[in-house]
Order: structure tokens, then C-alpha cells, then sequence
């Protein structure tokens, strides 16, 4: 009777292990990534939100610089976007 495993068969394991791996991580790692930019993008908006309702409720005018786009928001509470140039000429 044979107990335990031969060196080559923890080897092909091994090996096995190894390119499973190799495939699974950089889609996790992607997965990851896009998973991070759709939580910022999400508390940029819930941010927009609450002050959009808190320029309505104060009466007061606000302007919001988030990531590349500046934001006006009226005493009213209309939200209007105004793209900021990256040039440096």
C-alpha cells in the first residue's frame, strides 16, 4: 500500500495552481480597479446631491470643483456643469 503523493504529482499540481492563478489575478486585479472608480464616481454624485439640496434650502449660490468639471448650483437648486481646459499653452 502507497500513502502520500509522488513528487511529480505535487508537482503537476503545482504547476496547475500556477497558471490558474496567472489567469484569475489580473482580471481580479481589473475588477478591482473598476469597481474603486464606480465608488468614487458615486460619492462625487451623492456629494453633488447634497449640496445642490442645501444651496436650495440655504437660498445661497454655490460652485463646486469636482475631479475636472467645475459645478454652479443656483439658490434655486439647478446644477450647471462647466468643463475646466487641461491646456497649459
Amino acid at each position: 500500500m502507497r500513502s502520500g503523493f509522488t513528487l511529480i504529482e505535487l508537482m503537476v499540481v503545482m504547476v496547475i495552481m500556477t497558471v490558474v492563478m496567472g489567469l484569475i489575478i489580473p482580471k481580479g486585479s481589473k475588477m478591482l480597479d473598476s469597481f474603486q472608480n464606480y465608488i468614487s464616481k458615486t460619492k462625487d454624485m451623492q456629494t453633488l446631491s447634497k449640496e445642490r439640496s442645501m444651496a436650495f434650502i440655504e437660498a445661497k449660490e454655490k460652485t463646486l470643483n469636482i475631479l475636472d468639471s467645475n459645478y454652479h448650483i443656483s439658490s434655486k437648486g439647478v446644477l450647471t456643469k462647466y468643463e475646466t481646459s487641461n491646456d497649459n499653452n
